[in-house]
């Protein structure tokens, strides 16, 4: 009897995990504790236009900085606050480029567990619920922007109010960073409900901070290779072969062993 194929939710799942725990594994080289505020007073270049040089901000000071820009992106300041001042340093621009970092990482790594695991609960939930069942239109796919249903049910409401949400935190972080001032450190919102840096020396919380920026930037290749996999089968080459086209069964992936 043929062996019913594996299920494309679980095994993105496991990948997902899989890519997770390596960026926890850390590194054993010794942090440099000195802070990016050696480059403070070195300027950034504000035209987008004028041929970048190397930032001297990429100093190995930052967390997570592994000196990686070959298109010399930190050296040009396309912050709208630029137009009003010119003479940002390279330092201030480098961190506004790792707050935008921080954040699309932390959306990234919400949505890449949302993304198998609405695929897998959802048609539970609906029958439990007797709930409709908002996969139905997407092929069992997880709705988005590339494989359509965003406008079923709840959805636009909860995309709604997730752009509040985001909204919320843009403007309390642009208050923090005016409060703050030059000891403003990107993604900081003091939210820490349970006190996993209490008492933490630097060196535990620059550890801990480039476990997030690594989950993070893990997370991000990770959507992205859902949503080409779930819009063009076979463009992930590690998963041709593996996920196998939808077939009109929405719990295929409960009707046969789970390993």
């Amino acid at each position: 009897q043929r062996r019913p194929p594996f299920p494309r939710s679980l095994l993105a799942m496991f990948m997902h995990l899989a890519l997770s725990a390596l960026a926890f594994s850390g590194s054993n080289a010794p942090f440099n504790t000195r802070g990016s505020r050696v480059a403070m007073n070195v300027k950034a270049d504000a035209s987008p236009f004028a041929a970048p040089q190397p930032s001297p901000a990429l100093d190995g000071s930052m967390v997570a900085d592994m000196g990686f820009d070959p298109l010399n992106l930190a050296s040009v300041d396309l912050n709208l606050g630029s137009a009003n001042e010119k003479e940002r340093s390279a330092a201030y621009v480098l961190r506004d480029y790792r707050e935008a970092e921080l954040r699309h990482g932390r959306l990234a790594m919400l949505a890449a567990l949302a993304w198998p695991v609405q695929e897998l609960l959802n048609p539970v939930l609906s029958r439990t619920l007797r709930e409709p069942l908002l996969l139905t239109e997407t092929a069992g796919r997880s709705p988005s922007v590339l494989n359509g249903g965003l406008e079923q049910g709840v959805i636009p409401l909860v995309i709604l109010s997730a752009a509040a949400l985001v909204g919320a935190v843009d403007a309390y972080s642009l208050k923090l960073k005016a409060e703050v001032g030059e000891n403003w450190l990107p993604g900081d919102f003091g939210f820490d409900p349970l006190n996993i840096l209490g008492g933490a020396d630097v060196d535990v919380r620059r550890d801990m901070q480039a476990k997030e920026i690594n989950n993070g930037r893990l997370a991000m290749l990770g959507l992205f290779g859902f949503l080409c996999e779930a819009k063009i089968p076979g463009s992930v080459p590690a998963l041709s072969g593996i996920v196998q086209p939808y077939a009109g069964e929405v719990m295929a992936p409960f009707s046969g062993p789970m390993i």
